[in-house]
Formats: C-alpha cells, structure tokens, sequence
C-alpha cells in the first residue's frame, strides 16, 4: 500500500460470488501528539426486515479475520449508516500488524448476509475465513471516543477546507466538459463513481445511490463542476441525462431535484443536462 489514505467498495457476496455494491470503507491516516492513527470510516445500505447486528473483521492472511467493531442496522433503515472507528495505524487490533498489511473488512451479519470491502487485490473465499473470538482482543478494540472528543472539532474545520481544495484541484486536472457561454454551469470535469471517495464523507453515500448508478453505467461518466444558483457559485455533482417528466421524478426520488441544462432554455423537456446534488464539505 504504502498510501496514507485509500478507499474501497464495499460488495455482498452470494454463494461466495461476489455481487453488487453495498457501500465504501476510507482508511486515513491522522496524527496527533501521541501516536498515528487509523480513522476507519464505514458506509453501508443494507435493507433489512428485522432490526440486525453486523460484525466487522480485519483480514489478513487470505483467511483470517481479526475482530473490529460491531455495526448496528434498524429494522428497515432506509439511508446510508456511517460507522467511524480510530484505531492505532501500527498495531490496531493488538497483534502486531499495522493497518496496511491487512486486507481488508469483512462483514458478517447475524442474519447470514456477508460482504466485503478490500483494499488488497484478490479473490477471497468468504466460506474459508475464520474468525478470531469477539472476547479474545476486545481490551485492544480501539474505539476511543476521549480521543474523538478531543480531535473532532480540529478534524471537521481540517477536513472542510481539504476536501474544498480537492475539488479544485480536480477541476483542474480532470477531463473538461463541453461548456457554453450562456450555461449556468461555469466548470465542470468528468469524474467516476469511485472518485466520489476522495470528497469528504458526507458524499459517500452516493456510491450506493441507484439514480447515480444507472446514469454512469448510460452514459459512462459523472460530472464535477461549479454552478451558478442565486448568484453564488456551488460546488455539484452531476448526473447527465436528458429532461422527462418521468426522469425528473426519479431523480427527486434520489435526492437530484435540481437539472441544470448544458445551454440555457425555456423548455425543459428533451434537453440534455445534469441532475445535480451539492457537493458537501464535512
């Protein structure tokens, strides 16, 4: 890895096969005075019929999970959970291993569903995992919250004015967008799902929206950029897709209410745009 940040999509698993997304898991590296720290930041939709418990492994070793934190799911919970665990970045879970030489997470829900998110690349065999005991390092589960009460306000002001900054500097560097004169957009980059990640937490929950998917896997792009809305440029996420009657309902559905014609119009309906949803900053 050699990375003091990385993010990797969560998927469940069906009959060891893997299958379609179910979220995002972001490791970041934070210092203080006292030691390096892992910030773990977890993002699940799971629909479940009966309120649900989930365990988080560390893996490592192809089949060895290592145990984390405990996820709790309500009974038909219909948004995005976000669980943060700050572990030591050399020695999370007490064994010696620092963060990077494991796998990744592995989730067991007491309902049998199981998935995973992996920041190595291969194959694993979810069936071959064995799990160490909850009792057997719960002295060692790091979960800390002297140490968030203490840093939250430091890392949110932090966290706020970075995650600005990658915006621009995406637009900067990321493929440019077609943009006409009289646009209300007046920049705008192609991104993909996966660079959602690099944004601040609080946009990871797009990575499992369903309006969002289907408009990628269309037209193979997402759009990044700034637009103009009562007077005052905004930061965007965009999904492209063409005016309807029937698109704008889903896109609302989807929490996209707003379309943004690529030329400025007075009919809506047939022209190509963006969906968008304001970038957030925490």
């Amino acid at each position: 890895m050699g990375q003091n940040r990385w993010v990797s999509y969560i998927y469940r698993y069906r009959n060891n096969i893997r299958c379609e997304n179910a979220g995002f898991i972001k490791v970041q590296k934070i210092s203080n005075k006292n030691a390096d720290l892992a910030r773990v930041q977890i993002g699940m939709k799971l629909f479940k019929t009966q309120d649900c418990k989930c365990m988080a492994y560390l893996i490592y070793g192809k089949n060895q999970g290592k145990y984390l934190t405990d996820i709790y799911f309500k009974r038909e919970e219909k948004d995005t959970l976000m669980k943060r665990v700050e572990i030591p970045w050399d020695n999370p879970v007490g064994d010696g291993y620092s963060i990077e030489e494991y796998d990744g997470i592995l989730f067991v829900c007491d309902d049998g569903e199981i998935l995973t998110g992996m920041w190595q690349e291969y194959d694993i065999d979810v069936s071959d995992v064995r799990f160490q005991k909850q009792n057997e390092n719960d002295s060692t589960n790091t979960e800390k919250p002297t140490i968030e009460e203490e840093l939250e306000t430091a890392y949110t002001e932090a966290e706020s004015m970075d995650y600005m900054q990658v915006c621009r500097d995406m637009l900067e560097t990321y493929p440019r967008l077609p943009l006409f004169i009289d646009s209300e957009l007046t920049e705008c980059v192609k991104i993909v799902p996966h660079d959602i990640g690099k944004l601040a937490m609080g946009n990871w929950k797009l990575g499992v929206n369903s309006f969002l998917s289907h408009g990628y896997h269309h037209y193979r792009y997402l759009m990044l950029g700034k637009v103009r809305i009562d007077d005052k440029e905004r930061y965007v996420i965009g999904v492209p897709g063409v005016f309807t009657n029937k698109e704008r309902y889903m896109a609302n559905m989807f929490g996209f209410s707003v379309f943004v014609p690529v030329r400025k119009t007075k009919v809506l309906t047939g022209n190509f745009g963006y969906w968008i949803s304001e970038v957030s900053s925490v």
